[in-house]
Formats: structure tokens, C-alpha cells, sequence
């Protein structure tokens, strides 16, 4: 198996291998730096069920890996390897082998939904059944799965609401922060884990509550803004200022996004909670997780398997929703975690014709064959499978981010920049972020629609590091454009579509932003999107059905796709698949 290195993983072992018996090149020194390497790739633990009696990565040792049994005896009569309930550098919990902290931030995590999923808050079922009715109108038959998520979360210490696009997430957001509002004075914060994801909360909860019938409390202006979790958490250079010995002041939590959360970040979240604190998470579990360690959300609602409550809890929804119970699945044997997770299951942007949300199904679903013929087949407006050459793909690129630049100010080159995005697998090479955005600049300086230079007016950015004194965060598209004066600034759009800007030598740390990463563009949609594939299969190519999954429905109108067909195939077959604890923890797969 090929598996790359790195100077930290190194590092480690070399550290294990001085405090080790076995010494630098012994089995424990090793499998230290094996699980740093799987830990830096997004794994939490290293499963040793995944790896014993295979032949080492050649980055990593020669030889083969003893088999499971020898290779626990080793790590557990290793002064660096602590058992569950001591402390050294390494954690074995079974077969899993984690880093000390890691396995702590598992636990947290663990130990706070468990803990939350034993709470029943106090509900005054009368006035959340009128509200449910008042809110949420009833289908024809079957149920409403937008009215059963609302009517779980607010009942619940910990609930989880995942959707894909289109599906009503903060339509039932909305909705639900009334119900828990006419409940009691609850003190609820809303936050997600970008800037970006953050101000497009806000603007989404803006647009979604006009014309509804809400409380009085959410009407007179609660909740107006959502925080970075970062910022939530008081994070600064010198450390953080919530934690659990100064936990926040909140009765509720509601984090969007949550797919993008990593371990990390969510054990810290949790962490400074009160106990008392509720809990609701909101993203799509089929998305990417995070670039960092960890698949939290698809670990708290197990990987995609089929969701079912258990009977008693089914009954109680129905009655309280007026749904058909029989149209609630079930099962007796449902894991406590499946009755606090809620599916939104009907798509109101992608009808039944949609080829965006028939080819998101159909890659989701791991559906190569059907995907494929989708695209070849053509006939679908709203596809298109790009096989000519990138350079072709580019130049029609081209063509629609002229578009922006013929705009004489800068509120119209912004709305129409924004239409479009193209989205790569990688960051480097032809097909790379760097390589798309340096052929697009290429080609609008050839046609003298843009001026040669790194900053020049019409060049697109986006920051890429939180500047709370500028009011910037991660993720936040501008424009560089000239004022009424002829001066170059940045220019952003505000939540409230309100326009920002900054002079130039202020800009914080920042890419090119005609094309991105499918991780960047989390959180944001795109009337039109470009998916631009790796041609071969690397060491360090990401390829999965779930990059693609995301990027497709990043786009509200038209999908290109640029790709090998042995690349497209591969993609669409490939899960992600990160070793942890997590799930196992909260009773999936018992």
C-alpha cells in the first residue's frame, strides 16, 4: 500500500524509539510513525484489525506487520503505550491505537452525546403540537420530514437534522428555533465552523422567515448573527476562552455545517458546554468530512446506514406531528443514537426530471454504471460531460468570467462572479487549483479583459485565515476593483449584501478564487459549477464518491465535469473510509 510520510511522523517515531525498548527501527517506533501518518490523512485511531499481517508502507518500515495478536502483546508491554485509563503518549483501546489526545477528544465527544441523549427537557407538549401545526403543513399522506426533524430536536438534549440540498435544512432551522422559543427563554447561539458558513447561515434564516407565523421572540430580532465556532470560543493567539472550567452561557447550541467539523474542534466544542446545554447539529452526513482529523458527523449517524427509530419513539412523533406512523420507519433494535437523528428526505429544488439531483443519487448510492450512462447518454440540459480537452473546457470558462469583468460596478461583477465556480480535486498541477486559476488569468489577459500582475482590478480572492479586525473570515470571496477614485480596494459582500471593503496592502493571507477546492466551496452554492478531475489516480489524489457528491451539489442550475471515464469510475467507487472509535462508541454496529 503506498502511503506517504512526513517530517512529523519522523519526528515521532524517533521520539518512541529513544523511550522505547525496541528501540528506533523496533515495531513499537514503527507503528508510532504509521499512526501519525493515518492521522495526518484523516484517520483518528490506527485500526489495527486494518493493518496486522500486511506488508508495512514502504514509507514507513520494510517487512510485514505481525498479526493483530502479536502486534497488541508488543504495544501493551510498551512503556509508550498506555491502556485505556493511564496516560502515555499512545492510547490501545482494543484493537485501536490512537494519540493520547486524539482518543481524548473521542471520548469527549462521546461521553457529552451519550450524556445529552439521556436528557428530556422539560416540553410543553400542548403549545409544540399548535406549533408544529401552525408551522409545517401536512402532506397529502405520508409524513413531513422537515415537521418530525422539528418536533424530535426540540425534544431532545442532543438531535442531529442532515439533509442533502434542497432538502429544507434551514427552512426547518427557523421553524424549529420558534418552537424552542415559545418553549421557555431560552438563551440559543447559532454558529458553523467558517466564516463563510457562518454568514451564509444568518443570510439563509433571513430570507427563509418572511412570512411565517413565528414566536414573538425570534420576530423581534433574536439570533441575528452566527459565530465561527472559533470565535464562539473565544479562540486567540494566547488560547481559548470557554472551556470547562468557563463554560458559555447557553441553553441551546445549534452548529451548521457540521460535516466540516473535525474531531478536534468538536471535543473542544463540547468540552465548553454546559451540562444543561443542548445540542443540534445541521449538515449533510453524505458530504465530505473534515480536512482535518475525523468524520464526526458521519460517525454520529453511522455512515450512511438506514435510519429507523425505535417503535415507542416513532408513536410519540407521530402524535405529536399528526403523521402517519406507519410511514416512520423502525426498528426494535434501533441504537439509542438513531432516535436523535432526523432525515430530510424530499428535495425541493431538484425535482423528479433534475439531472443534478438524479446523478447526486446516483453517485451517493455508489451507482457507477447509472452515473456514467447519465452523463453519455446527454438529452439532460442541466449535465454536461466534458472528454475534449481541458484547454476547450477552459476557454469556455473563460468566456463566463468575462461576464463579470464587463460589469461597470462592482455590486453587479460580484453578483455575477458568484455564478459560476470551477472546482478541482487537487491544489497542485495542470488540473489543480493553481494550475486552473494561472490557465484562466492566462487567457483574460489574452483577450485584455484583465491587466498582467498578481492584484490587478477584476482579480478574484478569497481569504483564507480568520481577520476578526476586518471583519473577514475563511473562506470570503472579493473582488479586486477600482473605486470612484480610481484606487484598487478588495471588495466583500456582507450577510446582509451590504459591501465591504479594505485597501489592497491590508488583504490577509489569501488564493486566487476562479477556481477552489471542493473542501473550500463547503458551505457555498453556484448557479453553475465546472468539476475538474485528476486524469490518473496518485498517491495523493483524494478521488471519492463523497468530493463528488459534494461538488455536485454545490450547483443550484447546470454541472459540468471534466474527467477521465477509468477516473470518473473510480471516483464514484471510492468511499472514504477513516478508522475511529466513534461510532462503535455511540452503538452503531453493536
Amino acid at each position: 500500500m503506498t502511503l506517504s510520510s512526513s517530517p512529523l511522523a519522523a519526528q515521532f517515531s524517533r521520539f518512541i524509539g529513544r523511550h522505547s525498548e525496541s528501540g528506533a527501527d523496533g515495531l513499537v517506533a514503527s507503528t508510532a510513525k504509521l499512526l501519525v501518518v493515518c492521522q495526518q490523512r484523516g484517520d483518528s485511531c490506527l485500526d489495527l484489525q486494518d493493518w496486522g499481517g500486511k506488508p508495512w508502507p514502504e514509507s514507513v518500515a520494510m517487512g510485514v506487520i505481525p498479526d493483530v495478536a502479536a502486534w497488541v502483546a508488543a504495544l501493551r508491554a510498551s512503556d509508550c503505550v498506555a491502556l485505556v485509563g493511564s496516560r502515555a503518549p499512545m492510547v490501545l483501546d482494543g484493537s485501536k491505537l490512537y494519540l493520547f489526545r486524539y482518543w481524548r477528544d473521542e471520548q469527549s465527544v462521546a461521553q457529552a452525546i451519550l450524556a445529552r441523549l439521556q436528557q428530556r427537557p422539560s416540553l410543553h407538549v400542548a403549545q409544540l403540537q399548535q406549533g408544529l401545526q401552525r408551522l409545517f403543513p401536512s402532506p397529502d399522506d405520508g409524513v413531513n420530514w422537515q415537521r418530525l426533524a422539528a418536533a424530535l430536536a426540540v425534544s431532545r438534549g442532543f438531535a442531529v437534522i442532515s439533509g442533502g440540498p434542497g432538502t429544507g435544512k434551514t427552512t426547518s432551522l427557523i421553524k424549529l428555533l420558534s418552537l424552542l422559543l415559545e418553549q421557555g427563554d431560552l438563551r440559543i447561539a447559532l454558529a458553523a465552523p467558517t466564516g463563510k458558513a457562518a454568514a451564509r447561515m444568518v443570510e439563509s434564516i433571513r430570507q427563509s422567515r418572511q412570512g411565517l407565523d413565528l414566536s414573538a421572540s425570534l420576530e423581534d430580532g433574536a439570533l441575528g448573527e452566527a459565530f465561527t465556532i472559533h470565535r464562539l470560543l473565544g479562540y486567540s493567539p494566547r488560547g481559548w476562552r470557554h472551556d470547562a472550567n468557563n463554560p458559555l452561557a447557553l441553553d441551546c447550541l445549534v452548529v451548521d455545517e457540521a460535516s466540516m467539523v473535525s474531531l478536534p474542534l468538536m471535543a473542544r466544542l463540547v468540552r465548553a458546554l454546559p451540562q444543561y446545554c443542548r445540542l443540534i447539529l445541521l449538515g449533510d452526513r453524505d458530504q465530505l468530512a473534515s480536512v482535518e482529523a475525523g468524520s464526526v458527523l458521519g460517525d454520529i449517524t453511522g455512515h450512511g446506514d438506514a435510519l429507523a427509530y425505535d417503535p415507542e419513539v416513532a408513536q410519540t412523533l407521530a402524535a405529536w406531528t399528526g403523521d402517519d406512523v406507519a410511514q416512520i420507519p423502525t426498528r426494535v433494535d434501533a441504537p439509542p443514537i438513531a432516535n436523535a437523528i432526523a432525515l430530510l428526505r424530499t428535495s425541493y429544488r431538484f425535482g423528479a426530471e433534475s439531472g443534478i439531483g438524479r446523478l447526486a443519487g446516483l453517485v451517493n448510492r455508489g451507482a457507477s454504471d447509472g452515473a456514467i450512462a447519465l452523463l453519455r447518454g446527454g438529452g439532460v440540459p442541466d449535465l454536461h460531460w466534458h472528454c475534449d480537452g481541458l484547454g476547450g473546457l477552459l476557454d469556455q470558462v473563460a468566456d463566463r468570467y468575462a461576464e463579470y469583468l464587463a460589469q461597470s460596478g462592482v455590486a453587479s461583477a460580484l453578483a455575477a462572479f458568484e455564478r459560476m465556480r470551477v472546482l478541482c480535486a487537487v491544489r497542485q498541477g495542470k488540473v489543480g487549483v493553481e494550475g486552473v486559476n494561472a490557465a484562466i488569468a492566462s487567457r483574460l489577459q489574452a483577450r485584455n479583459l484583465l491587466a498582467t500582475g498578481a492584484l490587478v482590478h477584476g482579480t478574484p480572492v478569497m481569504v483564507t485565515v480568520n481577520s476578526y479586525e476586518l471583519g473577514l473570515f475563511n473562506g470570503d470571496v472579493g473582488l479586486v476593483w477600482r473605486d470612484e477614485r480610481a484606487r484598487l480596494r478588495v471588495w466583500f459582500r456582507h450577510s446582509d449584501q451590504s459591501l465591504h471593503q479594505i485597501p489592497l496592502q491590508l488583504l490577509p493571507r489569501h488564493d486566487l478564487a476562479w477556481a477552489m477546492t471542493v473542501h473550500q466551496a463547503q458551505g457555498s452554492e453556484f448557479d453553475q459549477v465546472v468539476m475538474v478531475l485528476p486524469q490518473q489516480l496518485g498517491e495523493h489524489t483524494p478521488v471519492s464518491r463523497e468530493l463528488l457528491y459534494t461538488a455536485i451539489t454545490r450547483t443550484r442550475h447546470h454541472f459540468t465535469i471534466f474527467a477521465d471515464l477509468s477516473m470518473l469510475r473510480q471516483s464514484i467507487q471510492q468511499r472514504v473510509q477513516r478508522s475511529s472509535g466513534l461510532a462503535t462508541a455511540l452503538g452503531w454496529g453493536a
